[in-house]
């Protein structure tokens, strides 16, 4: 059976909740909203930077007087760059009395990203141990990454298709692989002035390959060289001065038939008779002079043979070395 409230309770009762209502008003205007956050823990990929503000981690944000709420950010970054080093890391939030700690923990999940040439050239006979294959493998990470390449299939001294293992792995354990192919090609041969560079072409389909090719010293100037006495065959040094006996044959016959027929050969010939140099072997014919008679052992007549000793003496030259 319901009891009915007089007039009188309802209005006691009203005043009661009125009462309550005020003081439980008055608590929350003095004390404010309570201070909680969205994460107390927060992972963070390392390579990237954090840097929130308040209404990102601070629950109920809109509730809370802005003048009065602080955020204390201890995450410096690593040295050299623009992001925290891996590692955990403590943010502050403050309101008035109160304060809340957020945990955040930066790792490195992320492996390596590589790109590999489709196609690597190397000479036969080259020594893969000091080969540089590292500077033609495109990297990208956060980290330090080491690159090991397993060639244990290439037979260098065979030219010949191989393929090949790239492992790239950072700092933090991340590995990535990747397969490639490497190219042996024959010895080339070059000459003296000549060596084999190294470079890079981009292929119809976007790729990358390396490539060698033989250029002059003068024209590779700053191109990566892999020729080596162990991996080339040098032109003999016959073979190596042919192409430019070759170029110059043409100046010297040029030359040859400019000198043909010259004041200097003429002049040559007039002085062929006075000079006392080298040794003279053969006979000549002198003509007499009809106002010269010579008697002795060898005489002579018009047109005759005559030694060299009575030449000189009638010319007075230095033909003592002359050989009849």
């Amino acid at each position: 059976m319901k009891k009915k409230i007089s007039k009188k309770n309802a209005v006691i009762i009203a005043g009661a909740v009125v009462a309550v209502s005020a003081v439980g008003g008055t608590a929350y205007a003095m004390s404010g909203p309570k201070l909680a956050l969205n994460k107390e823990k927060v992972t963070v990929e390392y390579g990237t930077q954090y840097k929130p503000e308040l209404k990102d981690i601070v629950k109920d944000y809109k509730d809370f007087d802005k003048k009065s709420l602080q955020l204390i950010n201890k995450i410096p970054n690593e040295k050299d760059k623009t992001y925290p080093a891996v590692g955990k890391y403590t943010i502050t939030v403050k309101y008035k009395k109160n304060s809340l700690k957020q945990s955040v923990f930066v790792k490195d999940t992320k492996a390596p990203e590589v790109a590999v040439p489709a196609d690597i050239e190397v000479l036969q006979g080259t020594d893969l141990a000091t080969f540089d294959f590292k500077s033609l493998m495109n990297v990208s990470d956060a980290s330090e990454t080491t690159i090991d390449v397993d060639t244990s299939k290439v037979d260098v001294n065979t030219p010949a298709q191989y393929d090949i293992n790239v492992t790239v792995t950072d700092k933090h354990g991340n590995k990535t692989l990747k397969a490639g192919r490497v190219t042996v090609t024959a010895k080339p041969e070059i000459s003296d002035d000549e060596q084999v560079v190294q470079e890079k072409v981009k292929n119809s389909d976007g790729t990358t390959s390396v490539r060698n090719s033989i250029q002059r010293r003068s024209q590779s100037s700053g191109k990566k060289v892999v020729s080596n006495s162990s991996n080339v065959t040098r032109k003999s040094t016959a073979s190596s001065q042919s192409a430019s006996s070759n170029r110059t044959s043409g100046n010297s016959n040029k030359t040859s038939g400019s000198s043909k027929g010259n004041s200097t050969s003429g002049s040559s010939n007039k002085n062929s008779g006075s000079s006392s140099s080298g040794s003279h072997k053969g006979s000549m014919t002198y003509e007499d002079d009809p106002k010269y008679h010579w008697e002795g052992e060898n005489s002579y007549g018009d047109g005759a043979e005559i030694s060299g000793e009575d030449f000189d003496k009638l010319t007075g030259g230095d033909w003592k070395n002359w050989n009849y």
